[in-house]
C-alpha cells in the first residue's frame, strides 16, 4: 500500500462544531505508514552519513584531517580521549 492509498483511508472524527478532534486510521494502513517511516528514517541516516564522509573526504583532500593510528589511540585510551 502506497502513502497516498494509506492516508486516503484515515477517518477523521469531528466534534458537533466539525473541528477534527480524532483520528481513524485501519490498521493496514497504520502499517504502510510505519513501513513508510522506518524506510525514511534509514534514508535519511544514509544520507548524514554521506554528508560526513564527503565532509571528511573535503578535509583530507585540503590537507586539514589529522590522522591518529591505532596504536596511538589505544595508547591514549581509545575514542572517550578525543575532542569533538
Amino acid at each position: 500500500m502506497s502513502i497516498t492509498e494509506a492516508i486516503a483511508d484515515i477517518q477523521y472524527v469531528t466534534n458537533p462544531t466539525g473541528e477534527r478532534t480524532n483520528v481513524i486510521v485501519p490498521l493496514p494502513a497504520w502499517e504502510s505508514l510505519l513501513t513508510a517511516l522506518v524506510e525514511m528514517s534509514k534514508q535519511l541516516e544514509d544520507q548524514e552519513d554521506i554528508a560526513v564522509l564527503q565532509e571528511w573526504l573535503r578535509a583530507q583532500a585540503t590537507g586539514t584531517v589529522e590522522m591518529i593510528s591505532l596504536d596511538a589511540l589505544e595508547a591514549n585510551g581509545g575514542l572517550s580521549t578525543l575532542s569533538t
